[in-house]
């Protein structure tokens, strides 16, 4: 396969005449199959959202870019479910009873009501729309390159990010410049997905024993979604944001568009989901809150361990102990396949991730941030008086961070100074 003209340049690569064969091999490969990361729409979400944060920024609101691009990322993920997912059929009729709002009808992803749940406390089973584990990764991972990108080209035009294209690759990302390639293996999973919401002017009806009769709360119902207005719901907070119709130009980005040009709705959302952040943050088996049952991977029911409402493989980010351990295991053999084999230490080994792990971290990660590893031929001889087996000395360009960072949008973690300095928010944030 002929290698994009883009990815020629990669480090240690095809072209790379200093590189040992063995590793350019491994990388001419990887080049093969590197493709860009997605341009459009998205892009344009991206580029509003930012440019309102910052002028909320300049004018004292003193939340830091951390949330504001963790925000970012689950409203670009629900976007693209609603671009790719929303169709006639699917939806959930809810009849508002006890609330002063009056019917909708709702297109959810989790597997209960968004609106009664939070509000009353009414966890009826209703059908999921959300997609299958694969397209999940998709739309997760691109999100998150799209908004890495956006800050990488802010920092230095001389940086370039790609991803490899194979289903089945130990590589997933690679961040890149003249000096320096970072290997990423990806784990990304948004904390809240927004629903969609259709209102409705009556309630509807049925046949029932051969009468017309009010339609049974919380069933199926469809709608035409071409010739009625669509909102996206953000169900904690009771707010509403225009898409139109789904023929309607640019849908549903045209809508989000215009709703995060207003620098206010931007602290909105922000809020909002800090709120959530916060909630999950908690102990979820502690005091029951309501909120819990619209985040992603919130499990079972607290009064019903039968029903779950999404499946608690779904937690936001990296926050599961399986991606924890996928993780380190890829940084591990990134280092021992690629990093090591570099003579002048050109290659580093990354996470990258949108939502840095909670609940997870101090049982399977604060040990072990600061592990370094080497391996028994790198040992030197040292003259000094003590017997050999009691010490062992390593040149410091071979001893091997086993992360040189996690790289995540509401928080992130480098071992390797020079890292951080090609992607942080930090970096991004003074340009």
């Amino acid at each position: 396969m002929p290698i994009l003209p883009y990815f020629e340049d990669v480090p240690c690569g095809i072209n790379d005449g200093s590189a040992k064969a063995s590793l350019r091999e491994k990388i001419s490969t990887l080049q093969e199959n590197l493709v860009r990361i997605p341009s459009g729409s998205p892009d344009d979400v991206i580029d509003t959202f930012l440019d309102s944060y910052k002028e909320l920024r300049s004018n004292g609101y003193d939340v830091s870019p951390n949330s504001a691009l963790a925000c970012l990322f689950d409203l670009l993920v629900s976007a693209k479910y609603a671009e790719r997912l929303v169709s006639d059929d699917g939806w959930t009729y809810c009849a508002g009873h006890d609330i002063d709002e009056g019917p909708s009808l709702y297109f959810s992803y989790l597997k209960t009501c968004p609106r009664c749940s939070v509000s009353k406390g009414i966890k009826p089973k209703v059908d999921s729309n959300k997609p299958k584990s694969g397209n999940i990764g998709d739309i997760s991972e691109d999100s998150n390159y799209q908004i890495f990108r956006h800050m990488i080209s802010s920092i230095s035009s001389d940086v370039k990010i790609g991803k490899d294209s194979r289903t089945r690759s130990d590589i997933d990302v690679v961040i890149y410049n003249d000096e320096r390639l970072i290997l990423g293996e990806t784990k990304s999973s948004p904390l809240v997905l927004y629903p969609l919401e259709i209102q409705l002017d009556r309630r509807l009806t049925e046949v029932s024993n051969g009468e017309s009769v009010e339609k049974t709360d919380h069933t199926p119902a469809t709608k035409d979604v071409m010739s009625n207005e669509i909102y996206m719901f953000v169900p904690h907070r009771d707010e509403r944001i225009s898409l139109g119709s789904a023929n309607s130009g640019n849908w549903p980005y045209g809508g989000i568009n215009d709703y995060i040009d207003e620098p206010l709705n931007i602290k909105f959302l922000i809020d909002a989901w800090n709120e959530l952040y916060d909630v999950y943050k908690s102990n979820p088996y502690a005091d029951e809150d309501l909120r819990r049952y619209i985040l992603c991977g919130n499990g079972a029911s607290l009064d019903d361990s039968s029903t779950s409402i999404d499946d608690s493989k779904n937690k936001p980010g990296m926050d599961r102990t399986d991606d924890i351990k996928k993780g380190t295991y890829q940084s591990l053999k990134y280092g021992t396949y690629f990093k090591e084999k570099s003579e002048n230490r050109k290659i580093s080994a990354v996470i990258s991730t949108n939502m840095f792990p909670l609940r997870t971290y101090k049982r399977y990660l604060a040990e072990m941030v600061k592990v370094v590893w080497t391996k028994e031929e790198y040992s030197q001889n040292v003259n000094i008086n003590l017997d050999d087996s009691d010490i062992r000395a390593f040149k410091k360009s071979d001893l091997f961070y086993l992360y040189d960072a996690i790289i995540g949008l509401s928080e992130s973690i480098y071992m390797d100074k020079d890292i951080k300095s090609l992607v942080s928010i930090d970096e991004y944030m003074s340009q």
